[in-house]
């Protein structure tokens, strides 16, 4: 049975846009309905813009104009962008909530976010039931307490999917400096984007051994959100180091997967993350429950992103708070053939001077047809011909295109493939990785 998030995905499959990265010529596929410009790596800075075009490129609005979309950007104007002051639900805020609801919870994803939750989880909720439930994780204006602070007027909608400026306005100043929390929808950021709202800085994939994105359907970056008063005056410039949401996804699928994430939370089978392979991509998809006077998860959700872990399980990533996993060199093997030895960081340019060495340990020869080399992402470097009894043989690594096979430089995987088993696996951290020389395994 596919997990619940595979299958809630599946679901969404009506209402998703096609996503697409410029192509190897620099083209962009005709087709998709969003083009992605994910351009340079952010630097980690407040004011170093390394993205000098937008992210979104080009994204069809005719269909954000339709289905469950227009309801929900009614939603985005809602909310005030600084989390010190009070939020009120006004009575034509309630309507447009309600129109929401009752266009998303017909939806494929929703369904089966329902389904779940009852006969998997064992809540005993009707239909009507599980809307009141919807509305309340997501709607409803709770009080968070954190570090013996507490914060009035929260909603798991307002952080999630619009945003909230943390900062103080300083008297008699033009403007001031801030941070961002929350904020984890595509859609916003197009909008925000789009009237110059929002500066898109560079991507931020922090993981070993992954250079650049390659999954068109989620973006992790580096932002600057800019407040403005009623007059268009910017008030405060508000930061993220490191943020993320899916992109092209509707907005049934993100809120089905967040409600089944707070359901599985109270059945003890979420943590703060939880594992979830969704396409081709794997994911820790994160969640926190609002914290009560006291100690301890609350009723409401306080904040539901993705984390993208590349297309293998590699180092972790808060997008709030950046966790570091010290990765050390291991070795995993199943047989006679070993991954020896690799340059990972050769002098000068890498292209075309990256290698990895194979030895047959065995006393038999082994033929290699049909066999490959992968990094971290999963990008292949075919073998072919044969490795006789104690052979050792340099396996050069081209680089010629971003699909082909190529090895981070401060930490990453090799691993090596008999069609779809993996007979042996080595990963390396950034103390093991200098300039001009081999790493031996």
């Amino acid at each position: 049975m596919a997990d619940i998030y595979q299958s809630i995905w599946d679901g969404d499959a009506p209402n998703r846009f096609e996503v697409a990265l410029r192509r190897e010529d620099g083209q962009w596929p005709p087709a998709a309905g969003i083009h992605l410009d994910t351009q340079g790596k952010a630097s980690g800075k407040r004011n170093q813009d390394l993205a000098t075009r937008p992210l979104f490129r080009q994204v069809d609005e005719a269909k954000l104009e339709s289905g469950t979309y227009k309801p929900f950007i009614a939603l985005l104007d809602n909310y005030i962008v600084n989390y010190r002051w009070a939020e009120t639900t006004t009575p034509q805020e309630k309507r447009e909530i309600d129109v929401f609801l009752d266009a998303i919870l017909p939806t494929g994803p929703m369904r089966r976010a329902h389904e779940y939750v009852v006969h998997e989880l064992g809540e005993r909720l009707t239909e009507g039931e599980f809307r009141s439930a919807v509305e309340r994780l997501w709607f409803t204006l709770y009080t968070n307490h954190y570090n013996g602070k507490s914060t009035s007027h929260c909603s798991g909608f307002e952080h999630v999917f619009v945003g909230e400026g943390k900062y103080s306005p300083r008297f008699g100043a033009a403007e001031t400096l801030g941070e961002i929390s929350g904020y984890h929808s595509w859609i916003k950021f197009y909008f925000d984007e789009r009237y110059g709202r929002v500066n898109f800085l560079g991507h931020k994939y922090d993981l070993h051994g992954f250079d650049a994105p390659t999954n068109p359907h989620v973006v992790t970056l580096q932002m600057e959100w800019a407040h403005t008063d009623l007059r268009g005056n910017v008030r405060a410039r508000l930061f993220k180091k490191k943020g993320g949401f899916f992109v092209g996804t509707s907005p049934e699928c993100e809120m089905a997967m967040g409600t089944v994430a707070f359901y599985e939370s109270l059945h003890g089978r979420f943590g703060q993350k939880r594992p979830a392979q969704i396409g081709n991509g794997r994911y820790n998809l994160v969640l926190y429950r609002n914290t009560r006077q006291g100690g301890g998860p609350g009723e409401f959700i306080r904040s539901f992103y993705p984390e993208y872990l590349g297309e293998v399980a590699g180092m972790q990533t808060d997008m709030d708070r950046v966790i570091v996993e010290p990765v050390s060199a291991t070795t995993f093997l199943t047989g006679a053939i070993r991954i020896a030895a690799a340059m990972v960081d050769p002098t000068g340019a890498d292209p075309g001077k990256e290698w990895v060495e194979l030895r047959n340990t065995g006393n038999k020869e082994v033929r290699l047809d049909g066999w490959e080399l992968r990094d971290m992402m999963g990008r292949p470097r075919p073998l072919s011909g044969t490795l006789k009894a104690n052979e050792a043989r340099k396996v050069d690594l081209t680089r010629t295109h971003p699909a082909a096979m190529q090895l981070g430089n401060r930490a990453g995987l090799i691993a090596l493939h008999d069609g779809e088993r993996e007979v042996a696996r080595v990963t390396y951290g950034p103390e093991k990785v200098l300039e001009g020389k081999a790493i031996e395994f």
